[in-house]
């Protein structure tokens, strides 16, 4: 799914190493032990960074790892004598190597919530920190942006507040694609998709990003009459003919995976608005269709 600009994870979203490990190894998942416990681990041209903030992580280690909320920039560490002439980081600055950022500021909580892939401003050799034993090493030192971060952060770390209401510009869309799917979620009731389907429940609990092969639904529904599966992809923004691919393969994971014979699979595109190229990709499929929502700000006496 494009989840704002990568195909994997959802920004505000949490999720466990085990579940990064079955998103992006689907067939295996993520091999026990090793660099999938420590602070970064590469799949493919691909860095995950499991960031603490704030708090030492499972290995011992305790990094300076902050954010700036004046600058909107992340500082990240790496691992204890660390620096920019091995391999891992000569690629990770050279563009080759893409830095998926996940982040948490409570080390008793498994899951870490998905900032977004960083862009890296600078970094600086030789930072002394300590490592697992207190002895006093040198580190690498990276300054990053990672766009939206000035929305996820504060509504996952009380300690930073967000900038002033009174100085915020009201916008008409959804800052984030995961607060548009919170929203209908928890407003489910009001929508008119209420009046055919239900949110589907799995092991107890509701299909928000519901995991498939392909990766996580945003939301997954089932028609009251248990007839019909709907497979829903949200947008904060425009969306553009690149979800249609996105939304078929979903929909052809839960056609093969959870749907039975008698069961159809249908797919709605949910987005602020729509483009040519979508609405001629559509056209000819009568299983999947576009919706546009609108937000509406109104003070009243």
């Amino acid at each position: 799914m494009n989840m704002d600009s990568d195909n994997f994870f959802k920004k505000g979203s949490q999720y466990s190493r085990k579940d990064v490990g079955w998103i992006l190894l689907p067939d295996t998942g993520r091999p026990a032990g090793g660099d999938w416990d420590t602070g970064y681990v590469r799949v493919d041209n691909k860095l995950i960074i499991f960031m603490n903030i704030g708090v030492s992580g499972t290995t011992g280690h305790d990094f300076d790892n902050y954010y700036d909320d004046t600058n909107k920039t992340i500082v990240w560490y790496g691992k204890p004598r660390s620096n920019s002439q091995q391999p891992t980081f000569q690629k990770l600055l050279s563009g080759e190597y893409t830095p998926y950022f996940f982040a948490r500021w409570d080390n008793k909580n498994p899951n870490f919530t998905y900032l977004g892939i960083g862009k890296i401003v600078s970094f600086k050799d030789g930072i002394k920190t300590k490592d697992g034993n207190e002895n006093i090493v040198d580190t690498i030192e990276l300054k990053l942006t990672i766009s939206d971060s000035e929305f996820i952060i504060p509504n996952i770390n009380p300690e930073i507040s967000p900038e002033s209401k009174d100085n915020k510009e009201v916008k008409s869309s959804f800052a984030l694609e995961k607060h548009l799917e919170d929203f209908i979620i928890s407003n489910w009731g009001i929508t008119s998709l209420s009046e055919k389907y239900d949110i589907y429940e799995s092991e107890g609990k509701l299909a928000q990003q519901f995991h498939t092969r392909s990766g996580p639904i945003d939301i997954l529904a089932l028609s009251k009459d248990k007839k019909e599966f709907l497979v829903i992809e949200l947008k904060k923004g425009r969306a553009s003919d690149v979800v249609v691919g996105q939304i078929t393969r979903y929909m052809g994971d839960i056609m093969k995976d959870l749907a039975s014979d008698q069961q159809n699979v249908r797919g709605i595109i949910i987005a602020l608005e729509d483009d040519q190229n979508l609405k001629d990709s559509i056209y000819a499929m009568s299983n999947i269709e576009f919706m546009r929502y609108e937000l509406k700000f109104e003070l009243k006496k």
